[in-house]
Formats: structure tokens, C-alpha cells, sequence
């Protein structure tokens, strides 16, 4: 028997409105499964990117698959 992991969560690196970058547009982000390798990756980022805009500026966002 095959076992498939399934994935019930997506997520996606948010940022406010208070972040005017004209290069990236958030209604294209990309949505991917909530695996712990995906996660880390994103919280990476999200924590760079804190680091040059300010705190709270980016976080991830999760939603339902």
C-alpha cells in the first residue's frame, strides 16, 4: 500500500501595506505545502526581510489547502 503525506496547510511570505517595494506584487505569491523544510525557509526570509524593512513588516501567512 502507498501512503501519500497530505498536506492540509499552505503558506506564503506576507508583507504590510507600510512596505512600498515595487518589485514584488503579493498577489502573485506563490502558495506551498506547510512541510517543516518549506516553513524554515520562509521564516528565514521573513526574518531578513524584518531585519531591513522593521519589525513586523513580513511574517508568513497560512490558509487551508
Amino acid at each position: 500500500m502507498n501512503k501519500a503525506l497530505r498536506v492540509l496547510l499552505e503558506i506564503r511570505l506576507r508583507r504590510s501595506e507600510i512596505v512600498h517595494d515595487s518589485t514584488t506584487d503579493d498577489r502573485l505569491s506563490l502558495w506551498i505545502p506547510d512541510i517543516p523544510s518549506n516553513r524554515a525557509r520562509l521564516a528565514q526570509a521573513a526574518e531578513f526581510a524584518n531585519k531591513l524593512h522593521g519589525p513586523e513588516t513580513h511574517w508568513i501567512e497560512e490558509r487551508q489547502a
